[in-house]
């Protein structure tokens, strides 16, 4: 007779729900997904609070600007600038746009450069850069043309301008080039260097005259003197013509006076029954000013 052996029943106890809860809690995507809620919710927080620091800076009376110092104006007047920029007194420190107060005052054709700089908590420094015109320059009318060669407004009569005149560019070739060209530099870089030596003040000068084979040849206001240049070696040529001026003791008498010359420098007298008059005919614009460049 077999005996029967009675089968073992695996009896597995089952896992308290806490400990389970607490497994799935420490796995990495919740922990990784928890870490994210959180770090939204703080930049939340943080975003709220600067916009309401920003806010309550935008309204409130300590940041009204009390004082606003316009440094550089000379052809413009303080209240030219003013105008200009928008700004006044009692406006928000903080809520002015500087780049577009900067294009604001740079849409009047003399001011050069600007800088916007606060002053906390309630001054204002506009601080401008006016154009220094050195010459006029002749073209469908006549034109304002500053110390770095840019051409930068139409002349009228309210000017009050006594400068030289650079004649020879058609406005072709200023449109070819933006706002100047290689030889309108040119003219008022010799036109630097003669101020600069002190050979010639601004006003002695009537005309220089640019030609693209012959270069710059200047004309003298009271005698007329014609004096070529050519278009290169200033500094050279400007040592020769300061010693004619020098031993002739200025320009009396001279018609002409050539400094391009390889062999040396070429000095014509006037004869007693030739005119010292050189004319230059321009066209001064009496309406608004307008850029060489439009249309």
């Amino acid at each position: 007779m077999m005996a029967c052996r009675r089968k073992t029943i695996n009896i597995r106890r089952k896992e308290p729900v806490i400990n389970r809860a607490g497994r799935v809690v420490k796995s990495n995507a919740v922990v990784k997904t928890l870490k994210v809620g959180i770090g939204i919710m703080s930049l939340l927080l943080i975003i709220w609070g600067v916009w309401h620091t920003y806010n309550g800076l935008l309204t409130t009376p300590y940041l009204s600007i009390k004082e606003i110092k316009v440094i550089g104006s000379g052809k413009l007047s303080k209240s030219d600038i003013l105008e200009l920029s928008g700004i006044n007194v009692g406006d928000n420190l903080i809520a002015i746009n500087s780049t577009d107060i900067k294009n604001s005052i740079k849409t009047n054709p003399w001011v050069a450069t600007v800088n916007i700089a606060r002053r906390f908590p309630d001054k204002l420094t506009v601080e401008i850069k006016e154009r220094k015109p050195v010459a006029f320059i002749n073209l469908d009318g006549l034109y304002l043309i500053d110390d770095a060669g840019i051409i930068f407004k139409r002349a009228s009569v309210a000017d009050d301008i006594d400068l030289p005149v650079i004649t020879g560019l058609r406005r072709e070739d200023i449109e070819e080039q933006g706002t100047s060209s290689d030889f309108a530099v040119k003219a008022v870089n010799l036109l630097h260097l003669l101020t600069k030596r002190g050979i010639v003040e601004l006003e002695d000068i009537s005309e220089i005259n640019v030609d693209r084979i012959y270069g710059l040849t200047l004309y003298a206001m009271e005698e007329g003197t014609k004096i070529e240049f050519g278009s290169e070696g200033f500094e050279e040529k400007l040592d020769s013509f300061e010693k004619v001026i020098k031993s002739r003791n200025g320009l009396a008498g001279l018609e002409f006076i050539g400094l391009n010359y390889s062999r040396g420098v070429v000095v014509k007298p006037r004869l007693h029954n030739t005119p010292a008059t050189h004319k230059v005919e321009v066209k001064v614009q009496t309406k608004k000013a307008q850029s060489p460049t439009s249309t």
